[in-house]
């Protein structure tokens, strides 16, 4: 195993004392000698156990494969991106809050390397340079002092941590937020600034965009905590912005996630909005107004007037994929039926089918398990797909109560007969499950689920591989990570030329 940290980590050892590690030969102790989490503690539930932030930045290459076989066709990252707050924060709101943190494992020639770093936004020079957090919450914001900025700096309540995401598009890597300004990294993470899409400023983008099966094309969310107005970009395949459509909402309203088709923008609006006086107030920004019902628009791609449906109130976080079938579109997404942040009811999984005609949509489910984060493979994205793939939780945990977006099991649905299968992986916490497509592989499952594993006994985490066709089997391989890796949000397999 060949180990290394990153310079700053490195002069941040060896200023505590450590200075006896001053040769490459000896850099393997340093990374055993620095600690690896932050250095304080915080009694909320979601910033201690393995959602405790990490510090060290390290690249650690040949991983050992504790079981089972990296594929020898295997080439490409996976890259996952979570919130990791570097300094203790004044308030937080998971999963709304935090500095990203971007974990990538290469995978080349059935051998694989470790790499994470830091997302280096402005926010975060912001409190580095102050040695403290300055910013609250995203649904409990405080008043940050004007000082703190430097010139040319934009002055902002809301964070922005870009931790949510990390795609790529355009050959660029892409770290994105929640309907803030992206920032754009290179392959080996380092920070290169806000991404602007060939524009003269950064765009606004939000933390799930869809690209378009036929043209390439990237179809991105922005949304705004002040205003009601939902804007659509079309970023064209060589990553430069083409145009922006509008649509107006009541009030401004959270939409974390929407649907492409091959023909639609599909948005899905619950009544999740945001309060300004109920933030002076002392309550969360973030509102359930359930008398404002839902509001579904259909969006035509070929530049036609919305069409817009209501109905009864629900909150969507996630959507697997949705498609066109025959005169209706499929919707495949998990549902809470309230828009809550701790203490909600049990998100599941549902499809809904919509008439565009008859501007109405019905709702059918498959199951009661609990359930977040769905996936689909990827490159059928917005068109028919048959399995979804998404954690859940089982009995074999033995945790009572867990936080929120703790799992410990994979469940692969197949939407045609209802039928699930599962890999559980018993008191292991497991993440979101992105596609690993099978290098000339044809049919939908021929591929793998790569997901970051925890185990809260030794504290240790792994990257597990599962056989996407037959995830209840053994694991394809399980590497080992050189660090514990903390429980995130979202990554995609990246296929690297």
């Amino acid at each position: 195993m060949s180990l290394q940290l990153t310079r700053r980590s490195f002069n941040r050892l060896t200023a505590s004392g450590a200075a006896l590690i001053g040769s490459q030969a000896l850099w393997p102790l340093a990374l055993a000698a620095e600690p690896v989490d932050v250095p304080w503690v915080d009694d909320d539930p979601h910033l201690s156990g393995n959602f405790l932030p990490v510090q060290r930045e390290v690249d650690v290459r040949d991983l050992r494969v504790i079981s089972g076989k990296i594929p020898a066709d295997l080439r490409g990252v996976y890259m996952r991106n979570g919130p990791n707050p570097e300094f203790k924060p004044i308030g937080y709101t998971y999963p709304l809050d935090g500095d990203g943190m971007i974990h990538a494992v290469t995978i080349e020639d059935g051998k694989a390397r470790y790499r994470n770093r830091f997302v280096n936004t402005q926010s975060l020079a912001v409190e580095r340079r102050a040695g403290r957090a300055v910013f609250g919450s995203f649904a409990h914001p405080v008043r940050v002092n004007p000082d703190v900025f430097l010139p040319g700096e934009v002055p902002s309540p809301i964070k922005n941590g870009a931790f949510v995401n990390i795609i790529q598009h355009g050959g660029r890597f892409i770290a994105l937020n929640e309907a803030t300004t992206s920032y754009e990294v290179s392959a080996e993470l380092d920070t290169l600034g806000q991404w602007t899409a060939g524009g003269a400023e950064p765009l606004r983008l939000g933390a799930h965009n869809r690209r378009h099966p036929r043209t390439g094309d990237l179809y991105a969310l922005e949304y705004s905590w002040r205003t009601p107005t939902v804007k659509f970009h079309r970023i064209d395949a060589s990553g430069v912005l083409v145009n922006t459509r509008s649509v107006e909402l009541p009030m401004p309203t959270m939409i974390h996630d929407f649907i492409l088709t091959e023909h639609y923008v599909v948005l899905i609006a619950g009544p999740a909005v945001f309060d300004v006086q109920a933030a002076k107030a002392g309550q969360s920004m973030l509102q359930w107004r359930p008398d404002l019902g839902m509001r579904i628009a259909l969006l035509p791609l070929d530049g036609g007037d919305p069409a817009w449906i209501e109905g009864d109130p629900f909150f969507v976080f996630h959507f697997a994929n949705g498609f066109e079938r025959g005169e209706q579109i499929v919707v495949d997404y998990v549902q809470h039926d309230k828009f809550a942040l701790a203490n909600g009811p049990t998100p599941t999984f549902k499809r809904m089918h919509i008439d565009p005609a008859r501007r109405s949509f019905q709702i059918s489910g498959f199951s009661n398990d609990i359930t977040e984060f769905p996936r689909v493979n990827h490159l059928r994205e917005a068109m028919p797909t048959r399995f979804v793939y998404m954690p859940t939780l089982t009995s074999s945990f033995g945790q009572a109560n867990p936080p929120s977006a703790v799992f410990n099991a994979v469940l692969k649905l197949d939407t045609e007969t209802g039928r699930y299968t599962r890999h559980d992986l018993g008191k292991q916490i497991v993440g979101e499950a992105a596609y690993v497509p099978k290098p000339g592989g044809l049919a939908e499952d021929d591929g793998y689920l790569a997901a970051f594993t925890y185990d809260p006994a030794r504290r240790g985490s792994n990257l597990v591989l599962l056989d996407a066709r037959h995830i209840e089997e053994a694991p394809v391989a399980v590497i080992e990570m050189p660090q514990r890796v903390p429980q995130g949000l979202h990554g995609n397999w990246i296929v690297r030329s």
